[in-house]
């Protein structure tokens, strides 16, 4: 694996029209669009997708739920341009509509867990899984729906015919969740305030994800018709290749016996032998695009640890684990270990990450103290260490309401935010939208129930801290709003428009998740909500650890340690020979679908970069992005022509046309 300096964010001619035309600016009427966007948005994906079953669009931490409408304005922009000329968006409005419909793009998956987690125990406790007997002396109740029938069965029932939705049990919960979410997204703003120079100027970050908007809309504000994009060939070859394939899979919707052509939807399973695991193959359009503008050094690293990752589980599966009882589950123990290794390998990271940036930190904190500097500057990282000591101790302070101890809630707070931070950041140095953490350590869990050991928590703290760090508080595996905000942050000026770029990311969130939590609950009460995904399993495992207790275990440890120590090696031969190749960031998702699923594409375009670098240099590079970039929009477009004609000729029984096959 050879690495080479991946391209800046523009190229020197971009830079020049950059300069030509000024930086983009967010606007009143790019707001009130995207407020309107995001409502739409919400209203098709869950009002009107679910009941269709034509797919699942959120699973990267930039999800085509937030590029589908982008790409549908750069279609109606294109047709203004051409009809109503003086009506078109100007290019740092199609950028605010980007940044705004990716801050809300998880919450349409993280909302559904919520309301279901928080109306499972009432519903499903009976006396055979003995949750009134075991936790619900514990449960935080002040933040969960009344347990009557009238707010509770109906949820997952539905209501009858003529009756109202019971909002005044919702209200109060959803307003205690929602305060807490907005104080970690204000959490995760400020800590991006204070990083985003370090992360830009000194250590060079590319931020691909912010990159792939920039290109597109090149040009927008020129007297040419078309954006840039649209006068490369390859880009239209690119295009075409997609959505000919999917106007013809439309086609045979109504055209009984007429087979379809599963190039980009169809997966392949390989087997490497007995006691192997399996993996996927799958070409997806979309994930090209993306991983296409990722540097070749992190792409080879996330092939390489996935294929040592192999290994290891099978040789695991073959000849057995240690006996570590990772949650009393035997048949976990293998998956487990190299999670636990993974955490480890994460925390290096976050804690390298904060100390490269020390001489940059005490910088910030005399400007901080002194008030010496830029007034600007000043002011804002004033406002920016404010803010996320008041949101840190807010939600610290509701974790305790909960009825976590301080010390579980500071430590799971401190585990969880820099485990996000490595994410986003790892997310803006490579373009790989489809890492997620590791579930189990995702929220500080496992390090204190795993490695600190269960045993050693109360019942009485036990079950609100399941709760604290359950999908319900702040999503899931796609991290909300704190990916985009690094982007946003990249895209926009932040000295140059401080309150404007603030506020496009509080009222984004604030719409988006008042709009999801409207659409999930009308939902779910006229039409009842599936039983058979609610989270039971959640509340069983609460009752399994109660009655197994984990005691620490030296053997967890020493992974969890030899995780740390791989990544500091892995960093310390980077830092000492720039050739070396390795970057740690394979080692943190080794065994995620980052890899399993994606691993075929990853591969396949790792491949292709590394051969146009070392053929054809950068230039080649630049020239094979538009073919990329039309594979990708060209799929977006033909799924939201198939969902546009599902919604017209198929309302209720749409076609699966986006997600991982079920």
């Amino acid at each position: 694996m050879v690495r080479k300096r991946q391209p800046a964010l523009e190229t020197s001619e971009e830079k020049k029209g950059s300069a030509r035309s000024g930086p983009p600016l967010i606007t009143v009427r790019a707001v009130v669009l995207g407020v309107l966007t995001i409502a739409a948005m919400f209203f098709y994906i869950i009002l009107i997708a679910q009941r269709q079953g034509s797919g699942r669009y959120v699973q990267s931490q930039y999800p085509i739920a937030a590029f589908m409408p982008f790409v549908l304005w750069l279609v109606a922009n294109v047709a203004l341009k051409l009809v109503w000329p003086r009506l078109a968006l100007r290019r740092g409005e199609m950028l605010t509509l980007f940044s705004m419909t990716w801050v809300v793009a998880a919450i349409p998956v993280w909302i559904p867990s919520l309301a279901s987690i928080l109306a499972t125990p009432a519903h499903f406790a009976d006396a055979e899984n003995r949750w009134a007997e075991r936790f619900f002396d514990y449960l935080p109740w002040h933040v969960l729906p009344p347990t009557t029938s009238r707010v509770i069965d109906y949820f997952w029932y539905g209501l009858p015919e003529g009756m109202a939705i019971p909002w005044d049990g919702w209200l109060g919960p959803i307003a205690n969740w929602m305060g807490v979410s907005v104080a970690m997204v204000a959490f995760g703003y400020c800590l991006l305030v204070v990083f985003q120079r370090q992360w830009q100027d000194a250590e060079k970050l590319t931020f691909p994800l912010a990159q792939l908007p920039v290109d597109v809309t090149e040009g927008f504000d020129s007297k040419r018709r078309f954006p840039d994009i649209f006068y490369k060939r390859l880009f239209w070859i690119g295009f075409g290749v997609v959505i000919l394939l999917q106007l013809y899979n439309i086609g045979t919707y109504f055209i009984t016996g007429l087979p379809s052509i599963g190039l980009f939807w169809t997966h392949y399973v390989y087997n490497l032998g007995d006691g192997f695991i399996v993996g996927y193959i799958r070409l997806m359009p979309l994930m090209l695009m993306v991983i296409y503008l990722c540097p070749v050094d992190i792409l080879g690293s996330m092939v390489l640890f996935h294929w040592i990752a192999t290994i290891k589980l099978g040789l695991m599966k073959r000849f057995g684990t240690p006996s570590l009882d990772f949650s009393g589950w035997k048949f976990l123990d293998s998956q487990m270990i190299l999670h636990t290794e993974s955490n480890g390998a994460m925390i290096f990271v976050g804690l390298w990450s904060i100390w490269i940036a020390r001489s940059y930190l005490r910088q910030v904190w005399r400007q901080v103290k002194s008030g010496a500097g830029d007034p600007r500057e000043v002011r804002s990282y004033r406002l920016a260490v404010a803010g996320m000591v008041l949101a840190a101790v807010y939600v610290i302070a509701w974790a305790m309401h909960l009825g976590v101890s301080l010390s579980l809630a500071l430590g799971s707070f401190a585990l969880m935010t820099l485990v996000y931070f490595v994410t986003v950041k790892l997310v803006a140095a490579s373009g790989i939208a489809y890492i997620y953490p590791n579930r189990s350590y995702l929220k500080g869990e496992s390090f204190f129930l795993e490695l600190m050991g269960s045993v050693y928590v109360s019942a009485e703290k036990l079950v609100p801290y399941k709760m604290f760090t359950s999908y319900a508080f702040f999503g899931g595996f796609c991290i909300p709003a704190w990916p985009a905000i690094a982007h946003h942050l990249r895209i926009f000026s932040f000295r140059l428009q401080p309150a404007w770029v603030t506020s496009a990311v509080v009222i984004s969130f604030v719409v988006g998740f008042s709009v999801a939590v409207w659409g999930v609950i009308e939902l779910s009460y006229a039409d009842g909500t599936d039983r058979s995904r609610s989270p039971v399993f959640f509340y069983d495992g609460i009752v399994h650890l109660l009655e197994n207790p984990i005691t620490p275990h030296w053997g967890k440890w020493a992974i969890w340690w030899s995780g740390f120590f791989e990544a500091a090696s892995i960093t310390f031969l980077r830092a000492r020979f720039h050739w070396f190749p390795i970057h740690p960031i394979g080692l943190i998702f080794q065994n995620t679908h980052a890899t399993w699923w994606y691993g075929a594409n990853i591969f396949a375009i790792w491949l292709i970069k590394l051969t146009l670098l070392h053929y054809g240099g950068v230039r080649a590079y630049l020239a094979g992005k538009p073919f990329f970039y039309g594979l990708g929009i060209g799929y977006v477009l033909g799924v939201i022509l198939s969902t546009a004609v599902d919604f017209v000729w198929f309302p209720t029984a749409g076609h699966y046309v986006h997600g991982w096959p079920q």
